[in-house]
């Protein structure tokens, strides 16, 4: 089994994390999200176009796993495991939420192997202030 290490960018905040291959994209996307501190309540999906994801080439969606992809053939998220899509310097935006467009920077910084024997994922460093996933406004911001 190898381990994949990936750094997470949004603003000035970031996370280094480290999960086995054998993960799929969702499972990525959901452990991304634990690690910000988000609810896993949008859909999202992954893209190979850094400055404007809906102009990706290649695309991996949840709406693909739904049925409710009629415009494109995207591959899902839930069978496609990371190991296939992520390689050592491969960047990706994780777009989630389609109404907020929260954009986050994913680089695959290393790929090693493993010596353990079961799925592992961990939070290895985190820095700067994670966003805020629906911020309290107070009335006169309205």
């Amino acid at each position: 089994m190898n381990q994949h290490h990936f750094t997470i960018q949004h603003g000035d905040y970031s996370a280094d994390i480290v999960l086995g291959g054998e993960w799929s994209l969702y499972d990525l996307a959901e452990y991304i999200i634990k690690t910000i501190g988000f609810d896993f309540d949008h859909s999202f999906e992954f893209c190979d176009n850094l400055k404007n994801p809906y102009r990706s080439k290649e695309r991996y969606t949840l709406f693909a796993d739904m049925g409710d992809d009629p415009d494109y053939n995207d591959p899902g998220v839930q069978n496609t495991l990371v190991s296939t899509v992520f390689k050592p310097k491969r960047k990706m935006i994780f777009h989630f939420d389609y109404g907020d467009d929260w954009h986050f920077l994913v680089t695959c910084k290393a790929v090693k192997p493993s010596e353990k024997k079961r799925r592992f994922r961990s939070v290895l460093t985190t820095q700067g202030t994670p966003p805020t996933q629906y911020p309290n406004y107070d009335e006169e911001d309205v």
